[in-house]
């Protein structure tokens, strides 16, 4: 199940705001508490196997069972525990732990220190003893549940999660120890045993001792004791199975075996390193590791360094990986200061200029000859766009003085070359090419017709008609003058007919 950012819960007391983590008992997310105004972490219980929850009553059950671990002012316990259920999910609410979870802290290149992880586990063992009376049901003893803060050293577990319905803890062969005890004898072991090596228990089959005692050889023997109590493994070379022994002894037995801190090292364990390494150093042993997976391939030579190796490395590699982020801000700095001069450079440089001089900005413009200098507003009719230009001619303006005459004087010219006497030569005339445009063609006999022609080829004349005789003119009409109002009009008379025209002859 995954809770998106700004999820209210309970009615809007408390608000998810970030996403934490994913440990051994569920999901982890930073939520604030609005009642209160302070971070907690909300926790979702059983989205692992959702089929092993128990049922509501005993769910209540667990709910009470962290209020009276909260009452129990244990300082390796976190504060504000406690639980609730929502739309059919079970959430739990602790105070947010100092520190680093131990999975993220410890290392196989990285371990604590013998004295250092004995205190651990010593103050571990102490609160669990004070858990005695509520019991120790639900408990996960794992590494990313125990959060650590190395400057303080102050140790904070929070692996409370539901007891399973069905337990699958084997029985004991003790029945003076409970199936709860036993277990938690075993998370304290295997827990010591990382913080020694930096490996987890889980992943080796060899017993615990072996790996410890390599690394940390000026251990005392008691702690071989505790570890092969604390976690039995098969004798005689038995094949592991997963019902493995269980440890008979409890909790007061194995802590008692416990070195206390003056018989322990204060210097962590020395990790391994490459044979490559650049530093010689002197003493360490090799050791030669084959390979599991392929029998016959070299083996590899690994040397052990002291821890002061390990801190050298270190610091040589945070060097190492802090001088190009340096190199990279220097020559970021120096782009952008040479990218602000070039840029005031070309912004004081005129536009176009024959040598390097810089912008005069106190300029002057010869002033118009009619426009007073005091009167910056006028009337649209008397602006200068709008009045005659002064002649800017060559011609200088009357009163000022002669402009002096710079026209070279003429020169007189030189003397014409001497006359050389060439011989005429007269061209010969080239004769015109007469073309004959008269060139004989020869004649083509005529084609022999296949058959006769329709029309003949030479048919006979059409009779022309003569054409009509001329006819003439009628004769002119004569126009009496008009009679004034004195005289009396004068009777009009017929006029004479004229001849009808010849008629034209056909023959």
């Amino acid at each position: 199940m995954t809770l998106a950012v700004g999820t209210a819960l309970q009615n809007g007391t408390y608000v998810i705001d970030a996403w934490v983590a994913e440990d051994a008992v569920g999901p982890v997310y930073l939520a604030m508490d609005v009642s209160k105004g302070q971070w907690i972490q909300l926790r979702i219980l059983g989205s692992r196997s959702p089929a092993t929850l128990p049922d509501v009553s005993q769910r209540q059950v667990f709910y009470r069972y962290l209020d009276q671990v909260n009452s129990l002012k244990q300082a390796a316990f976190p504060a504000r525990l406690g639980g609730f259920e929502e739309e059919g999910v079970c959430y739990q609410t602790l105070a947010s732990p100092p520190g680093t979870p131990l999975d993220r802290l410890v290392t196989e290149a990285n371990s604590l220190a013998p004295r250092s992880s004995m205190a651990i586990v010593q103050r571990l063992t102490e609160a669990f003893e004070a858990l005695h009376p509520l019991g120790w049901a639900g408990l996960r003893l794992t590494p990313d549940q125990v959060w650590y803060e190395p400057q303080e050293q102050t140790i904070t577990f929070t692996g409370f999660d539901l007891p399973p319905s069905t337990p699958v803890i084997p029985q004991p062969i003790d029945k003076n120890v409970s199936p709860e005890e036993s277990a938690l004898v075993r998370g304290l072991t295997h827990l010591l045993y990382f913080l020694l090596t930096g490996q987890r228990a889980e992943a080796t089959n060899a017993p615990l001792t072996v790996e410890v005692r390599r690394r940390h050889p000026e251990l005392p023997t008691v702690v071989n004791t505790a570890l092969a109590l604390g976690s039995p493994r098969p004798l005689n070379g038995a094949t592991p199975t997963l019902q493995e022994p269980t440890p008979t002894v409890t909790l007061a037995e194995w802590k008692a075996l416990l070195p206390p801190p003056e018989q322990l090292p204060a210097t962590p364990a020395p990790s391994a390193v490459s044979s490559a390494a650049p530093q010689r150093f002197t003493g360490p042993p090799t050791r030669v590791v084959f390979g599991q997976s392929d029998p016959g391939a070299q083996p590899q030579t690994k040397v052990d360094y002291p821890a002061q190796v390990n801190t050298l490395v270190s610091s040589t590699q945070r060097q190492n990986r802090s001088l190009p982020m340096l190199a990279l801000v220097v020559t970021g700095l120096m782009a952008t200061i040479s990218g602000l001069g070039f840029g005031f450079y070309a912004r004081l440089q005129p536009a176009s200029s024959a040598s390097q001089e810089r912008l005069n900005p106190n300029q002057s413009f010869p002033p118009l000859p009619d426009w007073n200098g005091d009167d910056l507003l006028q009337p649209w009719a008397d602006a200068p766009a709008r009045r005659d230009r002064p002649d800017y001619s060559n011609t200088p303006p009357p009163g000022s003085a002669p402009v002096p005459d710079f026209t070279p004087n003429p020169q007189e010219p030189a003397a014409p070359p001497p006359a050389v006497p060439q011989p005429e030569i007269v061209p010969e005339p080239i004769p015109e090419p007469v073309e004959d445009w008269e060139t004989p063609v020869p004649t083509q006999p005529e084609p022999i017709p296949e058959f006769e022609p329709i029309f003949p080829s030479d048919p006979a004349p059409l009779p022309v008609e003569p054409a009509p005789a001329p006819q003439p003119l009628p004769a002119p009409v004569l126009v009496e003058p008009v009679p004034t109002e004195e005289a009396a009009p004068a009777p009009l008379a017929p006029a004479p007919l004229a001849p009808p025209a010849p008629t034209p002859s056909s023959s």
